[in-house]
């Protein structure tokens, strides 16, 4: 499997937006972990403009944003990798997306930041 994946790495493209997910990532968790406070007291972690709060929990819940991202990018480069040899605007469509899905969650986190400020 060291093949096509080589293959797929090989691409400038592919490798900048598969690295820029994977930093966003890093720097998500990080950013969590450094910037919200570690406690008992439940924190907000989905507030709605008309009602206010509506979900609180454990602070060990908002790990899951980099998590799913996570996922996310794992899912996408691996189905990119499969769809590589056959159509690489396809591949660069996947990774574009990993991308995009980890900036919208990067921006999430820190909107929850700023709820629990």
């Amino acid at each position: 499997m060291t093949g096509p994946i080589k293959l797929y790495l090989s691409d400038f493209y592919i490798r900048r937006l598969s690295v820029s997910a994977l930093a966003l990532n890093v720097i998500l968790f990080l950013f969590l972990l450094i910037f919200i406070r570690q406690s008992n007291v439940p924190i907000v972690l989905h507030y709605n403009v008309d009602w206010g709060v509506d979900y609180l929990s454990e602070v060990k819940s908002v790990f899951i944003l980099p998590l799913v991202g996570l996922f996310i990018l794992l899912f996408n480069n691996l189905l990119a990798i499969r769809l590589w040899s056959r159509s690489a605007i396809l591949s660069y469509f996947l990774a574009s997306t990993a991308l995009v899905c980890q900036i919208f969650l990067a921006l999430a986190g820190i909107a929850l930041y700023i709820i629990n400020s």
